[in-house]
């Protein structure tokens, strides 16, 4: 049976909408957030909010009450972060992993999920990645996130990592912006682009704390990557403007100013989730982009 109490860490885009599944299941379910006006909204669906930032240890004493809970199950997304911010992406992931796992030392962990990024796999010409791949980040932010992960994993076998391809869902299309504002598409217009509904990432990470023997690293993915020149397109058709203009990688940086060889070293990879539904039991609803823009689209409209 599953644990009765989970602790969100961080309730952004995926934990709001892992929290409210959670709820409805009936599980007491804590979600930390750093914005008292989000805690009102944490609160509305039922969730127990707690004031946390993750950089300052003195405000992990709020994950008390989930702590003491007799079994407990984690979810921990990792912020995105941003260079020049501060707190630093560095004292986010790390500094906030290394928090978390100290104050979970005084808990009854039953599983505790990370939620990580796709971005770890520095794949360039187009290979299959599934979840066993060794991870071989390419740049700063890659790099940062594996070492958040081996510090996460380090912390017991009731700690696991998952990491996902681009969200996507009702109030987070990819592209729509740049789509409707008719911006070019820049640099390789095949390079694949990996998604996940965020239905299917909650469901992902409910089987995770259901199967018996996930793997310490999980991928989740719809299974069929797309490249970045269709998936624009179709998206265009659906919002009734034209197809971005393509430009490749030196008339993007000649005109948009753009680094050149940042633009030559994107990746570009084919995530494969066949490994990961295997031993979770897991698969994605919205196989299809196609499905799962349809359902994001009309979803946000209604």
């Amino acid at each position: 049976m599953p644990a009765s109490t989970a602790l969100i860490v961080g309730c952004g885009y995926l934990g709001r909408g892992l929290a409210a599944r959670l709820v409805e299941l009936g599980q007491v379910v804590y979600g930390t957030t750093r914005s008292p006006d989000k805690a009102r909204q944490l609160a509305a669906l039922g969730v127990r909010p707690m004031l946390v930032h993750i950089t300052q240890p003195v405000t992990l004493a709020a994950l008390t009450p989930a702590i003491e809970a007799e079994s407990l199950d984690v979810y921990h997304m990792i912020p995105p972060g941003r260079p020049g911010q501060s707190p630093s992406p560095r004292q986010v992931v790390l500094g906030g992993i290394a928090h978390v796992v100290k104050a979970l030392r005084r808990a009854n962990v039953r599983r505790a999920v990370l939620v990580s990024s796709s971005a770890v796999y520095g794949q360039r010409n187009g290979q299959l990645v599934d979840a066993d791949t060794p991870a071989k980040p390419i740049d700063e932010r890659g790099r940062l996130l594996l070492e958040g992960e081996q510090l996460w994993l380090a912390a017991g076998e009731a700690f696991h990592v998952v990491r996902l391809a681009g969200l996507y869902g009702p109030g987070r299309v990819v592209g729509l912006k740049a789509v409707h504002d008719g911006s070019p598409l820049v640099g390789n217009p095949q390079a694949m682009l990996n998604l996940l509904h965020v239905d299917d990432a909650v469901a992902l990470l409910l089987a995770m704390r259901d199967a018996e023997q996930p793997g310490r690293v999980e991928l989740g993915c719809d299974g069929h990557p797309v490249p970045r020149v269709d998936y624009y397109g179709h998206l265009a058709k659906l919002l009734d403007v034209p197809p971005p203009q393509v430009l490749d990688d030196a008339t993007a940086a000649r005109m948009l100013g753009l680094n050149l060889d940042r633009l030559r070293r994107s990746s570009s990879k084919a995530l494969d989730n066949i490994a990961t539904c295997r031993r979770t039991g897991w698969s994605p609803r919205f196989a299809s982009y196609r499905d799962g823009l349809d359902d994001a689209l009309s979803r946000s409209r209604s």
